[in-house]
């Protein structure tokens, strides 16, 4: 009984140690970001790309790029291929050297649409290719 009752009590010893001498749980403090920052990142992430009407084709670009004017470049330049590369899925499988080199030119009709938003270092653009017919032009007229 009383090696029984010394078992208890170390026991009962032993796992009032074990539980206060656990690790605490840390959480790592993250700052919340803005609302407004919260929303305009979404209003970019999750901007629609491709035809937004028959005559609105867009996708959305980004820079880190510090001076005004090498962003606007850079996004210009991203944006042009990334709606050229998107562009290309619309139209038919086996287009020409022809129809190729008008779906180049209509990549390059396009409009940066400057937000002057910057989040994290991070600056957003909206490019915009905005002609009559255009998404018939690209799915049905090219050759």
């Amino acid at each position: 009984m009383n090696k029984t009752l010394t078992r208890i009590i170390l026991s009962f010893a032993i796992a009032i140690l074990v539980w206060n001498c656990k690790s605490k749980e840390t959480k790592e403090v993250v700052p919340q970001a803005k609302d407004t920052e919260n929303e305009v990142i979404l209003e970019f992430t999750k901007a629609k790309e491709g035809f937004i009407s028959e005559t609105l084709f867009q996708v959305a670009v980004s820079s880190v790029l510090e001076s005004e004017s090498a962003r606007a470049e850079e996004a210009k330049t991203i944006a042009e291929q990334k709606s050229l590369n998107l562009l290309k899925t619309y139209t038919i499988p086996n287009l020409s050297d022809k129809g190729r080199k008008e779906l180049r030119e209509i990549s390059k009709e396009g409009k940066i649409v400057d937000k002057n938003v910057s989040i994290g270092g991070r600056y957003f653009f909206l490019y915009q290719i905005q002609k009559t017919n255009l998404k018939r032009l690209v799915t049905k007229d090219l050759e």
